[in-house]
C-alpha cells in the first residue's frame, strides 16, 4: 500500500447485507436483582431467537461467565453487591471483548455514567420500549460478529478511505467494522477499545434516519483520514441538516436519560472531538493516537 493512497468504495461494496439479529441463538446474560427488566425483555428477545439468562447479583454473574459464554452482558444498576463501575472494570479485565450494556432508571444515571466511563458499551433507560431495546442489542450483536483483523500499526502510512452508502440499516455494521478495523490497523485504538464502533454506528444511523429519512435513494458519504497522530472520520448526509447549536449539552450526564441524543452522547464519550458543519448535515469525529495526544 502506498503512502497517501486513497481507497474509494462505491456501495454496495461490503458484501451481503446483515439483516439478522446476530449469530444463531445468541445468549444474553442479565443481572437483575428485582426481576423487573427480565419480565419486559424476555418475550421480545424470545420472539427474535435470543436466549436470556437472568441472575440476581454481580458475583454470580462473574462465576457464570467463567463457565459459560454469553454474547452480551446486561447490568441493571444499581447492582446489589458491588458498584456497577467495578463490575464493568472486572468484567472488561477478564473478558475484554464482551460488550456490556447498562440498564438504569433515571435515579441511577450517575452510576450508569460511571459504568460507561469504566468501559460499558451502551445505556438503555428504564422507560425503554422492548423493540427499541431490541434495536440497540441488534446493533451490538452485529458489531460483535464483524471480524476485526489486526495488523502491524504503520505510523508513517497515511490513508484516506471514502465510500457512499444508501440509507439502509443493512450496511451500517459492515461500514462501521471497516472503519474500526482501519482504526486498529493504524494504531489509533487498541483491540480493547473496539467499542469505538458504537460512535461510528451512531453517526451513520443519525445520518440515515434523521438526515435522509431512511430514503434508500439518498446517500450517506463517509470519509476517513488516517494520519500519524490521529484519525478523522466525516459522515455527511443529503438532508436539510439541523440546528446543532440548540442541542442540550451532549456531554452532560443528565442528558443521557432523554429520549433523544443518547447517540450523540456516546459519540462524544468515545471520540476526542465531535463537530458539526454549519448546516448540520455533516459531523466530523476525531480520535487521537493516545501516545501522541499525551505528548
Amino acid at each position: 500500500m502506498l503512502v497517501g493512497e486513497t481507497i474509494t468504495t462505491t456501495t454496495p461494496g461490503f458484501g451481503a447485507p446483515k439483516t439478522m439479529l446476530g449469530a444463531p441463538s445468541p445468549r444474553l446474560l442479565l443481572v437483575d436483582s428485582r426481576n423487573e427488566w427480565s419480565v419486559r425483555l424476555r418475550q421480545v428477545l424470545h420472539e427474535n431467537g435470543v436466549e436470556l439468562d437472568v441472575l440476581s447479583s454481580a458475583q454470580t454473574a462473574l462465576a457464570s461467565l467463567q463457565s459459560r459464554f454469553c454474547d452480551v452482558l446486561l447490568l441493571e444498576v444499581p447492582l446489589p453487591d458491588m458498584p456497577a463501575s467495578q463490575m464493568v472494570a472486572v468484567t472488561r479485565h477478564r473478558f475484554p471483548f464482551l460488550p456490556i450494556v447498562v440498564l438504569a432508571e433515571e435515579s441511577g444515571v450517575s452510576e450508569a455514567v460511571s459504568a460507561l466511563n469504566a468501559g460499558a458499551f451502551h445505556f438503555i433507560p428504564a422507560n425503554f420500549e422492548p423493540l427499541q431495546a431490541l434495536g440497540t442489542l441488534r446493533k451490538i450483536l452485529a458489531l460483535q460478529n464483524e471480524p476485526v483483523t489486526l495488523a502491524r500499526a504503520m505510523r508513517n502510512l497515511k490513508q484516506t478511505i471514502q465510500f457512499s452508502l444508501p440509507s439502509s440499516v443493512d450496511y451500517i455494521t459492515a461500514a462501521a467494522a471497516l472503519l474500526t478495523e482501519a482504526l486498529v490497523r493504524f494504531g489509533i485504538v487498541t483491540i480493547e477499545e473496539i467499542n469505538i464502533k458504537i460512535a461510528i454506528v451512531e453517526a451513520l444511523t443519525n445520518a440515515m434516519e434523521h438526515g435522509n429519512g431512511f430514503d434508500p435513494h439518498k446517500l450517506v458519504k463517509a470519509e476517513a483520514k488516517f494520519l500519524e497522530t490521529k484519525a478523522e472520520i466525516k459522515i455527511t448526509d443529503q438532508g436539510r441538516g439541523f440546528n446543532h447549536r440548540k442541542l442540550p449539552n451532549p456531554t452532560a450526564p443528565e442528558n443521557l436519560y432523554k429520549p433523544r441524543g443518547r447517540g450523540i452522547y456516546m459519540m462524544h464519550r468515545l471520540m476526542d472531538e465531535v463537530r458539526y458543519n454549519r448546516k448540520g448535515n455533516s459531523v466530523r469525529m476525531v480520535k487521537y493516537r493516545r501516545q501522541s495526544k499525551s505528548t
